[in-house]
């Protein structure tokens, strides 16, 4: 329960992300087009793009600094959890991005399927090519996927351990009293 508490807390924090930098995005293109006056440059596109597609690497850069720092997300500190090594250690850098990489629910999540949209539509537009369309249409359907694989994963772990977890050898345990055992944290 407290996992579920804690991805729909980072979930709004990630709506929230997604939306600062969308309202950026279209901003620019306001100014751009003289508060829609004037026909925008392609470069106000491309902008769009950027800005848009700057989401997915800022978010992974800002979960993997909490998870480096604290252990934990910003839902995960709600929610009184924490992500440690088997043995108890915390994170380091290299695990806390591979584990994020690993079809994390918080990296592949729905809230981004329309980013990858807007990417598919304005690349494929702008070259043409159906190798930009298939990846980021795959992307796409990552994001649809990794919740709900997650989600299944952590139901059928003995140890409440998400695929993510299983790979990278950590779990979850509760922030305030690391030493009770990790199945009562999930």
């Amino acid at each position: 329960m407290a996992r579920l508490v804690a991805f729909l807390v980072d979930s709004v924090v990630l709506v929230t992300f997604v939306l600062v930098l969308w309202v950026i995005a279209f901003l620019q293109l306001l100014i751009a087009s003289d508060l829609g006056q004037e026909d925008p440059p392609d470069s106000s596109f491309n902008a769009i793009l950027g800005i848009v597609m700057a989401v997915v690497p800022l978010w992974l850069v800002f979960n993997v600094v909490l998870y480096r720092w604290r252990g934990q997300t910003i839902g995960q500190y709600v929610a009184d959890i924490k992500v440690v090594r088997e043995d108890g250690r915390p994170l380091d850098l290299r695990t806390s991005l591979v584990r994020f990489l690993l079809l994390h629910p918080l990296l592949f999540h729905l809230v981004l399927v329309p980013n990858w949209f807007l990417t598919a539509a304005i690349v494929t537009s702008l070259t043409a090519s159906a190798a930009v369309l298939v990846v980021t249409l795959g992307l796409t359907f990552l994001c649809v996927l990794a919740t709900f694989l997650a989600a299944a994963s952590v139901l059928l772990d003995s140890r409440r351990r998400a695929l993510h977890d299983r790979v990278m050898g950590t779990t979850v345990v509760p922030a305030s009293n690391p030493e009770r055992p990790p199945q009562s944290a999930a």
